[in-house]
């Protein structure tokens, strides 16, 4: 099974300024990908992205074996559980090195394809929706905790994938109904839009209002 894949990030306008305050990587020749969004003070979201984002490529590297099964039996819900428990350890060791009265925090939402299935992990307010056959289908919880990761239980969502599907998840901001409408548009217009094109979709609306986001976009050969 082969998949296609895009990240797109737009930036945050502070006081006239940029900053950053949504973060995405793509990990294991992308077979992985995570998004998070800071929360709490703006001077606080690129520590708390960066936090998230380390916790969870080491929680990867930890699971990752050159030869055999993962270490414990961490495969699919169980290695993809572990690794959004090290997004959340990554954050907490951030806030016990900090001298500040208001501690960072981050939502995020990752995703983990291993043998055709579909892991998807989420903490905080997040999106991530599966479209099959023209039907979308939530992955995340409907009601969104306000806190991010350390405030938050992380979820999980398993699906086995199917030729055709096309995964969208990232940042709230990303799914406002601007940026689903054109979403919308685009896939009546055709059905194989490329995912840097979807992507792009996504996130433009919120950086046009200075809002920023943060979208993967994957689709399934």
């Amino acid at each position: 099974m082969r998949t296609e894949s895009h990240i797109s990030i737009t930036r945050t306008t502070v006081r006239e300024g940029e900053i950053s305050r949504h973060a995405g990587t793509r990990f294991e020749g992308g077979r992985a990908y995570a998004v998070a969004t800071g929360l709490g003070l703006p001077r606080s979201w690129p520590m708390a992205t960066s936090a998230i984002l380390v916790g969870f490529e080491r929680g990867l590297e930890e699971t990752r074996t050159k030869q055999g099964p993962p270490p414990a039996g961490l495969t699919g819900a169980g290695r993809a559980l572990h690794c959004a428990e090290r997004a959340r350890a990554s954050l907490a060791d951030l806030c016990e090195q900090l001298v500040e009265r208001s501690l960072p925090d981050a939502s995020f939402v990752a995703l983990l394809v291993e043998h055709g299935d579909l892991h998807v992990v989420s903490a905080g307010p997040t999106r991530a929706y599966l479209h099959r056959r023209g039907k979308p289908q939530r992955l995340t919880p409907r009601e969104e905790p306000a806190g991010g990761v350390l405030r938050s239980a992380v979820s999980h969502c398993h699906v086995v994938l199917e030729p055709g599907d096309l995964l969208m998840m990232g940042s709230v901001s990303a799914f406002s109904m601007r940026a689903i409408s054109q979403v919308v548009s685009v896939l009546q217009a055709d059905p194989r839009t490329a995912p840097a094109v979807i992507a792009s979709v996504l996130t433009d609306p919120a950086g046009q209002a200075g809002v920023g986001a943060g979208a993967v976009v994957m689709r399934v050969e």
